[in-house]
């Protein structure tokens, strides 16, 4: 009965990135034919279904993008990034739209470890990690068969040798994963949705306006309180903002 159950799953499962694939194929085509709403429509069709990747967000950002709707299209390149931090087609695109928005904000000085921890850990999807470390627990549990099975001193010695390089490949690998997952998870950060929006300086809005925010900004997030939370710029600017004014990454 399991191995029908599994086997139902799976069929269902292929026949929904089928679908899926055939959904995206429409996207494109209307992309490239100008008509940008449907290809919109679309797109978020197979995102509403929980098939997601780098290439639907992508392609998502470059349909609002060609309607001038920046901050969507800013929010779903940041998306894009964050299933496939490397790649350099999303990170230009990305900053040709960042260079249309209304605020321009100073990038704030970050410590070298945190950039070169954020560097290595990102050079690979998080799911890769978890298939290179995958890979290499594999190679690990088949050198040690082969050690155990050596007939001489010196062949033991290789393979037990190669064995925990391949151990140590797998950790390594293991360890960057959950060191981007926890990178992302200490950086929660949004994208503002709204022009000339106040920052005001406590989570009330008779409080002393510290400077307006525009459709596009990223900002990091903070703490909330009611219908407020507080926001921080890459500069060091803090302030409350409406949290319907923003879409969290």
């Amino acid at each position: 009965m399991k191995f029908y159950t599994y086997l139902l799953v799976f069929l269902f499962t292929s026949l929904g990135f089928s679908q899926a694939e055939e959904t995206f194929e429409k996207a494109n085509s209307a992309y490239a034919d100008d008509q940008f709403e449907e290809a919109i429509q679309l797109y978020n069709s197979i995102l509403k279904e929980g098939l997601v990747s780098s290439e639907v967000y992508f392609n998502l950002g470059n349909a609002y993008f060609k309607q001038n709707k920046l901050a969507n299209a800013i929010y779903h390149y940041e998306k894009a990034l964050q299933y496939d931090p490397a790649d350099p087609e999303i990170k230009e695109n990305l900053e040709i739209a960042r260079t249309q928005t209304v605020d321009k904000v100073a990038e704030g000085p970050e410590s070298q470890f945190s950039a070169f921890m954020y560097t290595v850990t990102h050079t690979l999807k998080l799911n890769t990690w978890a298939w290179v470390s995958l890979v290499f627990s594999i190679l690990f549990g088949v050198w040690m068969v082969f050690y155990f099975r050596s007939a001489n001193a010196k062949g033991k010695r290789k393979n037990f040798s190669l064995a925990l390089i391949f151990l140590a490949f797998a950790l390594g690998s293991l360890l960057l994963g959950r060191f981007q997952s926890q990178l992302q998870n200490e950086r929660s950060y949004a994208i503002i949705f709204e022009n000339q929006l106040p920052v005001y300086g406590e989570p009330n809005p008779r409080s002393d306006v510290n400077f307006e925010l525009n459709a596009g900004t990223k900002v990091k997030l903070g703490s909330s309180f009611r219908d407020y939370t507080e926001i921080e710029l890459s500069d060091g600017s803090k302030g409350w903002v409406k949290t319907t004014a923003f879409k969290e990454l």
